[in-house]
C-alpha cells in the first residue's frame, strides 16, 4: 500500500505540473491576443486619424511640458498627439507670418532708400558750387570760419566719392583725410539737421553695425537757406536759393 500510495502521489505530481504549464501558456495567448488587439486597434485610429492630409512624426518634450499638453488634450477632448499637431501649425503659421512681416518692412525701407538715394548729390558743378557759396556765407549761431570750411570740405569729399562711384561713408571720408571718424560723423550730423545731406542705412560687413552712407540732396541749397533763416531770421547773403 505504501508502494501504491508512493506511486500515485508522482502520477498525481506530473498531472499538475502539466495543467499548471496548459494554464500558463493560455495565460500568455490570451495576453498576446490582447495586446495583438490593442495593437491592431491603434493601428486602425492612427489610420482613420491620419487620412490623406496628415503624416505621422513622433517629438520628445519634457516631462513638465507633457504634463502640461495632456492637461490641455483632456479639457479640448482631443488625443494628445493631434493637439501637439495643431501646436505645431499654430507656431509654423505664427513665424510665416513674422516672416512675411519683416519682408515686407524691409521693402519698405529698401524703397525709402532708394528715394532717398535720387537726391544723391551727382549734381552740376554749378550746384555744388551755388552749395558751397552758400555754406561759406552762412553765420549759424556759434559756429566760426573754420567749421563753414569743414563743412565745405566734408561735402567736397562726399561729391567726389560719389563722382567715383564709391558710397561715401563716415569711415570712407576719414581715411581719405586723415581725420578721425567722430570728426566726419559730428559734420554729417549737422549737415543732416540742416537739410544739406542724407543718411541712409546700409548692411556692414562687421556684424551688429550698419553702414551710414552720405549724399547730398538735391534741394540742398533750399533747405540749408530754410535752416539758416529759422536759426538766425536772415536770408543767407549773395545766395538765391534755386
Amino acid at each position: 500500500m505504501y508502494i501504491e500510495g508512493t506511486r500515485f502521489g508522482i502520477y498525481e505530481a506530473r498531472l499538475f505540473v502539466s495543467l499548471q504549464s496548459r494554464f500558463l501558456l493560455l495565460h500568455i495567448v490570451s495576453a498576446m491576443t490582447s495586446r495583438e488587439k490593442h495593437n491592431a486597434y491603434r493601428r486602425a485610429w492612427w489610420a482613420k486619424s491620419l487620412g490623406d492630409q496628415l503624416t505621422e512624426s513622433r517629438i520628445f518634450l519634457p516631462r513638465e511640458a507633457h504634463e502640461w499638453v495632456a492637461r490641455l488634450a483632456a479639457e479640448v477632448e482631443e488625443r494628445i498627439p493631434l493637439v501637439l499637431g495643431k501646436l505645431v501649425v499654430a507656431q509654423i503659421r505664427n513665424a510665416d507670418e513674422t516672416a512675411t512681416n519683416t519682408s515686407s518692412l524691409n521693402a519698405q525701407q529698401r524703397d525709402k532708400d532708394e528715394k532717398n538715394a535720387e537726391n544723391v548729390a551727382t549734381s552740376p558743378t554749378s550746384h555744388l558750387h551755388n552749395l558751397f557759396q552758400a555754406v561759406l556765407s552762412s553765420r549759424f549761431p556759434d559756429e566760426t570760419g573754420s567749421a563753414r570750411l569743414r563743412q565745405v570740405g566734408f561735402l567736397a569729399a562726399i561729391a567726389t566719392e560719389i563722382e567715383a562711384g564709391q558710397k561715401p561713408t563716415a569711415s570712407s571720408i576719414a581715411n581719405r583725410t586723415d581725420n578721425h571718424v567722430s570728426q566726419i560723423t559730428m559734420l554729417a550730423k549737422t549737415m543732416n539737421e540742416r537739410g544739406v545731406i542724407d543718411i541712409r542705412h546700409a548692411p556692414s560687413v562687421r556684424k551688429g553695425k550698419a553702414a551710414k552712407i552720405f549724399s547730398i540732396r538735391s534741394d540742398a541749397i533750399k533747405a540749408l537757406h530754410a535752416a539758416h533763416l529759422e536759426a538766425t531770421g536772415k536770408a543767407i547773403d549773395d545766395i538765391t536759393p534755386t
